[in-house]
């Protein structure tokens, strides 16, 4: 089987897995808000089901988004394959916390698609997403957004950490048009804090090493696209056209 026709068959399979991963991860979360509290066994021993079943609806719904954008024309070339794995993956990930054993079947369904789709990916596609700015700050944000939720799951400091981190981090991207170095430190001050009150959890360190590792280089103002100073006005007088010799 050549390489086309093994991208296709696996996008195909990526495109069949990821729907009902999506929707299984949805009806899990309204299964968390409804009955959670008498299911503490099934969703992971949580004490505040309701707030991370929502969670879990809002997470399962950019999976749900990434599907239908993945199914359109052109969904699924270039620079758009990254911000695919990452909707599928995220979730994916994120949600065996917040839900427990009710996101085991969406869980392996959206990060099986995930891995088909990152399997025939290539380095130019890759390389291509990175390289946009765009691209690296609005994962930024979302990676930001994740502490919203990964805070849900915490208590007392860590997830007002949790929370005022996500709000932080996406100020570092608004304040990246005025000034690289502030905001570079308010990255690092929204990502640490929170990472470091939940060392002990795999997915928030894992969530703050993706912040800073993509937002220190998106958010410095050599990287390409990033906005440049015009350059300086040559003032001095134009010099007389030189004159034939004859």
């Amino acid at each position: 089987m050549n390489v086309p026709a093994r991208r296709l068959t696996l996008d195909r399979a990526a495109g069949r897995l990821a729907p009902v991963g999506a929707v299984l991860g949805v009806l899990a979360g309204i299964v968390g808000v409804a009955v959670g509290p008498s299911i503490r066994n099934v969703v992971g021993n949580k004490l505040d089901t309701t707030t991370l079943g929502f969670a879990t609806i809002a997470l399962s719904a950019i999976a749900v988004a990434a599907t239908f954008a993945w199914g359109r024309p052109g969904g699924s070339i270039g620079g758009r394959r990254l911000g695919t794995i990452l909707a599928l993956a995220l979730p994916g990930a994120v949600c065996f916390t917040t839900i427990g054993q009710l996101w085991y079947p969406s869980g392996v369904l959206l990060l099986g698609a995930s891995i088909l789709i990152a399997a025939t990916t290539t380095r130019t596609e890759l390389a291509g997403a990175i390289d946009e700015p765009r691209w690296l700050r609005g994962l930024i944000v979302v990676l930001g957004c994740y502490y919203v939720f990964l805070g849900g799951d915490s208590h007392g400091s860590a997830r007002v950490a949790g929370v005022l981190g996500a709000a932080v981090i996406c100020a570092a991207v608004l304040a990246a048009r005025h000034s690289a170095r502030l905001a570079r430190t308010l990255l690092v001050v929204g990502a640490l804090p929170f990472a470091v009150l939940t060392w002990w959890s795999v997915v928030t360190p894992l969530a703050a090493l993706l912040i800073l590792a993509i937002g220190l280089p998106a958010l410095h103002p050599n990287r390409p696209g990033a906005p440049r100073a015009e350059a300086a006005t040559d003032k001095r007088p134009a010099l007389p056209d030189a004159q034939p010799v004859h």
